[in-house]
């Protein structure tokens, strides 16, 4: 479900499009549930939070699905920001993506940069192989059973 109906990617620069309220994506995700939905769900994936409160609405959606479907996992793109244009979303939001949301998750795909902001630890540009490899490791201790990164730059 659609939590931002933006023109573009915000890390492009100016979009236009509005955030949709938290309080409407949770009458989705009940209205989902209310139809018994939920128990088909095996996978929910999260990724731009365009709000601080959406944060709160999808662990209260993976609480739902998995209370429906316990084998159900919950995949998160913890998207921040890139290296080439750092933080691209409210300044609020990469603390609870970190402190709460990422803790919840069965995988993180972080880019390099989210995978800096994630651990507090941000990567070189130059970063080795080694280092990434900390990282993931890093940030797996925060959680997740599975650090997928998805990009990294590397001279």
């Amino acid at each position: 479900m659609h939590t931002v109906l933006f023109s573009n990617h915000t890390g492009y620069g100016a979009w236009r499009g509005p955030v949709v309220p938290g309080a409407d994506v949770h009458e989705v995700v009940l209205g989902m549930e209310e139809r018994g939905a939920l128990a088909e769900v095996d996978l929910v994936l999260s990724g731009y939070q365009g709000s601080p409160e959406i944060a709160a609405v999808i662990l209260d959606a993976v609480d739902r699905v998995k209370a429906a479907n316990p084998a159900a996992a919950y995949a998160c793109d913890p998207v921040m920001g890139n290296a080439d244009s750092g933080c691209f979303v409210d300044p609020a939001i990469p603390p609870l993506i970190r402190e709460q949301v990422v803790p919840r998750a069965d995988v993180i795909t972080p880019n390099q940069f989210e995978l800096g902001e994630l651990t507090g630890t941000p990567l070189p540009a130059t970063a080795d192989l080694a280092t990434v490899l900390e990282a993931a490791d890093a940030a797996r201790s925060l959680g997740p059973a599975t650090v997928l990164v998805t990009s990294v730059l590397h001279a």
